[in-house]
């Protein structure tokens, strides 16, 4: 390693190095084998698949910018189907969704996305070589009515069409693939992230990978466009394989340096750890610019020296400043010594004219001619060749120029492209290794579309099907568990005295202000009425069997919660203005795993179930409570307390609660709410509330219309206290959920999340 670094006084480190590691977890090895027992049966929407072929073909042949083009649809606008192939889309992934939800297995869901980005490609294939295949037949027909004039424009145009397949292939690969990453971007991943969590996630760079739209992906107008140009030579030293190896073993051995061996006895195991390490650094594109990119770092540098900024931040940018300096003039060495810069910079000098050259000439002849003074003949003597068959003279004055560019190419320059190229490279790398990953993925799924299989295989229960709404079976399904939302008044007795006293209809007031507003919310919750009980309210939310989409009942319950008493806030400052009395809940959710009993009275349904009289309890406030609180600035809407314990009483009916604007929610509440969504954990230093942390859970969910709302989870240890002055004897090991609506913790939490 010494002669490795002898060019630096100080090698260059990556502690404190904020660099990412970037992995994907892509794996198919929990579903189900179909019918032959290897592959994964998959049934797209037969629509969807329609639809899609439909939109490919129009997308193809109106590349072909031919008149006699067969199957093309001139009323066909693409902007006004874009939206609605989106939508089919959107559907038959959103299907996936609720299926991996409904099984508990996110892989379902990466089977979903597989299949449609199998299709797509698919599609892109058989519908060109289907319209190329129809073009022939025209032109043999033409042929055998002898009808030689159009059998010679038609040929003309059909080798227009061959040569331009690949631009065919990527212009129509970026239409459909691109509808799919606005799907996934604009919903979806939301859901998925209420659903399995962030790390569920498929990153973007998936779906926009270059890759996918591509007909040939190692054609070197196609590398040199969208990443650089690489050698396919074995003595290159430009080749991937090169490469990659250098710049592993460069950023390997200062792993190694910064961070010791570590304690492996197995050293295959050990070198293939240190290969995983560095390679997801590679991968991670950001991390080139955090290595190298001390242009930028100057620039902020020299910015925040003139606007006479803070100094320790000065200090940290130079420090960074010198490190990237460090790595860049190291891998500048390396790469010099290894004799890569004359191609790197010759790729960059000569992006910007290559096509004048190419075709007849191929991107790397263009690259030898620059670099290589043997190879100049040869090409020199090729393109003399060409200018009869093209039509056009070749002149080599622009290459030759660069040629004598590079020899007075400032060391600045050579940076800044040697810069480039290794972040265009860690893009190919990354780009690379995720289609490779993707490939590995469907050649697991079969993607079935004869009937006979699709039978076999459902009948079988191996079918993975994902369907459009229509396509689903309809009927209402039964009901498997519910929850309870009770909503109480507080002293709604001396507030009818109050009002009556004054000539006022506290009727209108409950009506007005209360019921009727929180009537007109409760369909975006999916939640229903079970009765109104003079002062009260008792809602439930059902869930049904096979009907995933809908599996949010608790985290909805809490967002109705919420938006109730925000809506009886907003009254109170009305009421308030007007000397009218304030209206004051107390609200208890409870989950209950399983349908609820129901018997008629008349035309009138009736609820019964054990979760009302647990939601009752929650929603309770001890009178006495309210009273030694009233004076009191609470930090908190919602207390509970454990009187001394009797071994001839139930627990339950041992607590006491203090619950005013409060929402509880149960234990067997909070466990299925973290079952429902994704709940990140977060505790809150806020003295402004109290000294000790406050723990916290929050997560969003979404609303029946798709929209999503956050909810925040308050969890506390209930205390035990001595009924008579309520002095705490002891913290006992059980727990109470508060359902917050409080605007310093909102506050405080919006910091955070913005943060990460």
């Amino acid at each position: 390693m010494a002669v490795f670094f002898n060019f630096f006084t100080k090698v260059p480190s990556l502690k404190g190095l904020p660099l990412k590691s970037y992995s994907i977890n892509l794996s198919l090895n929990r579903l189900n084998p179909g019918v032959n027992n290897i592959l994964l049966d998959v049934h797209l929407s037969p629509e969807f698949c329609k639809i899609t072929s439909k939109v490919i073909l129009q997308l193809i042949v109106r590349m072909f910018k031919s008149s006699h083009t067969p199957g093309l649809d001139k009323k066909f606008d693409w902007f006004k189907e874009r939206d609605e192939f989106k939508r089919l889309c959107h559907d038959v992934l959103i299907d996936a969704i609720n299926k991996a939800k409904l099984a508990r297995e996110v892989q379902i869901d990466y089977l979903a996305q597989i299949a449609v980005i199998e299709l797509f490609i698919r599609e892109i294939r058989k519908q060109y070589e289907a319209s190329v295949q129809n073009f022939k037949n025209i032109i043999h027909k033409h042929e055998i009515a002898r009808n030689q004039a159009m059998t010679i424009e038609l040929k003309k145009e059909l080798s227009k069409i061959m040569q331009n397949k690949k631009s065919v292939f990527r212009e129509v690969g970026i239409d459909v693939f691109k509808c799919l990453f606005k799907v996934q971007t604009e919903g979806l991943n939301e859901l998925r992230k209420v659903n399995f969590g962030s790390n569920a996630i498929l990153p973007d760079e998936f779906f926009s990978n270059s890759f996918l739209r591509v007909y040939n992906p190692y054609d070197d107008v196609f590398m040199l466009e969208e990443y650089m140009l690489l050698g396919h030579r074995f003595e290159d030293p430009n080749r991937y394989e090169a490469l990659i190896y250098l710049i592993k073993s460069i950023l390997g051995d200062i792993y190694k340096k910064d961070f010791g061996p570590q304690e492996i006895s197995d050293q295959d195991k050990f070198q293939d750890n240190y290969d995983k390490i560095i390679d997801n650094l590679i991968k991670e594109v950001d991390n080139i610019d955090i290595l190298f990119n001390y242009f930028h770092t100057q620039n902020l540098y020299r910015k925040l020296k003139k606007q006479k900024g803070d100094k320790e931040e000065l200090l940290k940018l130079k420090q960074r400043l010198k490190e990237q300096k460090a790595f860049l003039n190291l891998f500048l060495k390396k790469f010099s010594s290894n004799g890569l810069m004359e191609s790197i910079i010759a790729f960059y000098e000569m992006r910007h004219i290559y096509h004048e050259y190419c075709p007849p000439l191929f991107p790397q002849e263009v690259l030898q001619f620059i670099i290589t003074p043997k190879a100049r003949k040869n090409i020199k003597n090729k393109l003399k060749k060409f200018n009869k068959y093209y039509g056009k003279s070749y002149s080599l004055t622009p290459l030759r120029k660069i040629i004598n560019n590079q020899k007075r190419i400032t060391n600045e320059k050579k940076k800044k492209y040697l810069l480039q190229f290794i972040k265009n490279f860690a893009r190919y790398h990354r780009d690379l290794e995720n289609f490779k990953l993707l490939n590995d993925a469907i050649d697991c799924v079969n993607l079935t579309f004869e009937e006979r299989i699709i039978k076999l295989s459902r009948a079988n229960n191996t079918l993975y099907e994902f369907l459009l709404p229509h396509e689903l079976v309809v009927g209402e399904k039964p009901i498997i568990n519910h929850v309870i939302i009770k909503a109480d008044v507080r002293g709604s007795c001396d507030i009818v005295n109050q009002m009556n006293e004054k000539g006022l209809n506290p009727a209108s007031n409950f009506s007005l202000n209360f019921f009727d507003p929180i009537a007109e919310i409760l369909s975006r919750y999916g939640a229903l009425k079970v009765f109104i009980e003079g002062d009260a309210v008792i809602i439930s939310i059902y869930e049904r069997a096979d009907t995933p989409g809908n599996w949010y009942s608790v985290a909805r319950a809490c967002g109705l919660a919420v938006n109730m008493l925000q809506i009886i806030q907003r009254y109170n400052i009305i009421n308030k203005k007007n000397n009218l009395p304030n209206l004051e809940l107390g609200i208890g959710i409870e989950h209950c795993d399983g349908p609820p009993t129901f018997f008629f009275e008349g035309d009138n349904r009736i609820m019964i179930s054990p979760a009302i009289n647990k939601a009752d309890r929650l929603s309770g406030c001890e009178k006495s409570l309210r009273m030694l609180f009233f004076d009191r600035k609470m930090p908190f809407n919602l207390y509970v307390f454990q009187t001394i314990k009797d071994i001839f009483v139930n627990s339950d009916d041992l607590l006491i609660r203090y619950n005013v604007r409060g929402i509880e929610l149960s234990e067997t509440g909070f466990e299925k709410l973290s079952k429902e969504i994704d709940l990140e954990l977060i505790e809150c230093k806020i003295p402004e509330l109290q000294k000790d942390k406050i723990k916290i859970y929050t997560g969003k969910f979404p609303t029946v219309s798709g929209r999503y709302q956050r909810i925040v989870i308050r969890e506390d240890c209930i205390p035990e206290v001595n009924p008579s002055d309520m002095s705490i004897i002891q913290m006992t090991s059980r727990k109470y959920y508060e359902v917050c609506n409080y605007d310093i913790i909102n506050k405080y939490l919006f910091k955070i999340l913005k943060e990460k």
